[in-house]
């Protein structure tokens, strides 16, 4: 008895690790993302958006949470979730500011260093699969970090 209360035990502190390690890994992928970021390219419905039309905006990440701006005006609000276990790694932003409020957006990122890719179908319907905004309403967004 004392052998099966052991291993019950046991199996319940992995889980409870392994469960912490998922949140780790998160919340390791969170810290990559913070800061303010530019945008150094934005492809939509396959078609390259002039830089003129985002000059001046950023993206900010504090925690789970992004905002983007045009210098003090922020256009739109949200909170993210992350799934680095996920390949691509998927996001699901859901807006709270802005002209989109309440929608949800599905989304997969690359991150490495100062450069941040995600592309995302803006109307919530279909998670891209790879990084090609070629047609429909997926978009393709490049940014690069801010440095201090």
């Amino acid at each position: 008895m004392r052998i099966a209360l052991a291993a019950l035990l046991g199996a319940l502190v992995l889980t409870a690790f392994s469960s912490a390690g998922g949140q780790t890994d998160v919340e390791k992928e969170l810290k990559k993302f913070q800061g303010t970021w530019t945008f150094a390219s934005v492809i939509a419905g396959g078609k390259e958006v002039p830089a003129a039309q985002f000059k001046g905006i950023t993206v900010t990440f504090e925690g789970n949470k992004y905002a983007v701006k045009k210098g003090d005006m922020v256009l739109e609000a949200a909170t993210q979730k992350l799934d680095p276990s996920k390949s691509p790694k998927t996001l699901d932003a859901t807006v709270v500011e802005g002209p989109n409020k309440g929608a949800v957006i599905l989304g997969i990122y690359e991150i490495s260093g100062d450069t941040l890719k995600v592309c995302f179908d803006p109307e919530g319907k279909k998670r891209p699969t790879d990084f090609k905004a070629a047609s429909g309403s997926q978009t393709l967004v490049v940014h690069k970090r801010v440095m201090k």
